[in-house]
Parts: C-alpha cells; structure tokens; sequence
C-alpha cells in the first residue's frame, strides 16, 4: 500500500524549503547529471508563498547569462552562500519539469528566462 500524506503536512514540509532557502536562492542548471554548469540565477528574496496543495510555487526567479554550452537536464537549488544545497536533482525542461524554461538547448552568453520553478511534496 502506497503511503498518503495530509495536505497540510505536505504543505507544511515545502514550506520549511522556504524557509531553509533564506533571502535570495542560487537555482543553478547543469547538462544531465549535472556534468556541466550552464547558468546560474538568483531566486526572489522571498523564495515562494505558502504551498497550496502540496506544490511550493517559486516566486519570480532571475535571468541568466549562460556561462557554458549544452542542453539543461538537471538543477541544484542553493543558500545564497552558493555552498549549502537544499534540493538536488530538480528536473529541468520545457514543460512538465520542476524548472521550466523556454529552451533546454543553451549556448554561452545566452540569456535564459525560467517561466516557473515548482516542488511537488509527497503522494496526494
């Protein structure tokens, strides 16, 4: 039998990502197993609303200017210090991912938008 959490008790634990996040986030984005940095930007100083029914829905996230060439696959999400990881092995694609932006194809010095960035906690 698959395990079921409570709304609230989901939503109460992507909460505290928030939390934990602090002022301003790094969301950085890699090639497939986060081989290759691409680009890195900065979450909003708030980094989201109270999570609705087990999502936590990022607040606008910052453009970026690629650093590196290839096709996004994966994500970190950081602390501000850019050294404490609180989420790894974020999904990253155009629609249908955890970090959705407008396209996986990257070449240096493109600037990359991120259209959403949401966290879905547990079974509902």
């Amino acid at each position: 039998m698959a395990i079921s959490m409570n709304a609230t008790l989901r939503n109460n634990r992507l909460d505290q990502i928030t939390s934990f996040v602090g002022a301003t986030g790094k969301l950085r984005v890699y090639t497939a197993g986060a081989a290759t940095l691409l680009y890195e930007s900065l979450c909003a100083a708030t980094f989201a609303p109270a999570a609705s029914g087990g999502v936590l829905t990022a607040n606008a996230v910052g453009n970026a200017t690629a650093v590196a060439a290839g096709t996004a696959a994966v994500a970190r999400l950081y602390k501000n210090d850019g050294t404490t990881l609180v989420l790894d092995g974020l999904t990253v694609g155009t629609s249908g991912t955890n970090v959705v932006i407008t396209n996986t194809t990257i070449a240096v010095n493109d600037v990359v938008t991120t259209s959403s960035f949401t966290i879905t906690e547990g079974n509902p």
